[in-house]
């Protein structure tokens, strides 16, 4: 099943202009409403994505996105993000844990939980990943630990569920504590989101997921 968004989420990033209340599901959508006039060379990738705050789902697994892409802007600025993988650029990481970290806080208060994760690292090939680095940047503004339950899976070729089917299985290589918060910086499919969540489930860890991107907007 492909990821879809299931419940209505309105949300006012604290302390910004009114104008970016996002509410889902048939009411007003107003997110990101000052981007659109910005012309797109001028704009930096966070720039550029929307912040609206939405749940997605696949299967029985839920989580919730931050940011979405822009349409209009799609193309280059998934160019944009996969150099930033490569070269891990910090400021980038940063920014995104720091809108990450402020929904989860709104939405799962202080503490937010036990502890902090990530989806293994995959196709980037190396153990201190993107996707990896955002967590550790959430734990670390949430004053939580990071806690590695999964050991990375290295991967060749194109990210894909059906490549995904492949992969295999988690390994497990620490115990989670009761309470954990997985952490992604982008989920297509939620694949990754949805192994991760159950495995940490079937081993007796609350688990939920925040991801900094997911889905589209016009």
């Amino acid at each position: 099943m492909s990821a879809f968004y299931y419940i209505a989420l309105c949300s006012e990033i604290q302390g910004q202009d009114p104008q970016r209340l996002t509410c889902i599901a048939g009411a007003t959508f107003r997110a990101g409403a000052t981007e659109t006039e910005r012309p797109r060379h001028e704009a930096e990738l966070l720039g550029s994505l929307v912040y609206r705050p939405m749940i997605f789902r696949r299967n029985d697994v839920g989580w919730i996105a931050a940011c979405a892409w822009r349409a209009a802007a799609k193309v280059d600025d998934i160019a944009a993000l996969k150099r930033a993988k490569r070269e891990l650029d910090r400021r980038l990481i940063d920014g995104a844990a720091e809108l990450v970290t402020a929904l989860v806080q709104q939405l799962r208060g202080d503490p937010a939980a036990d502890a902090i994760t990530s989806v293994p690292c995959g196709h980037s090939r190396r153990p201190d990943c993107f996707g990896k680095q955002l967590a550790q940047g959430c734990a670390e503004l949430l004053g939580l630990p990071f806690v590695q339950v999964f050991a990375d899976r290295f991967c060749e070729g194109v990210s894909h569920p059906k490549e995904f089917k492949k992969l295999p299985p988690l390994h497990q290589v620490a115990d989670p504590l009761p309470s954990m918060i997985v952490v992604d910086d982008l989920s297509v499919s939620g694949w990754h989101i949805e192994e991760s969540a159950l495995a940490l489930r079937r081993v007796g860890a609350a688990a939920s997921a925040f991801v900094w991107i997911s889905g589209s907007v016009t």
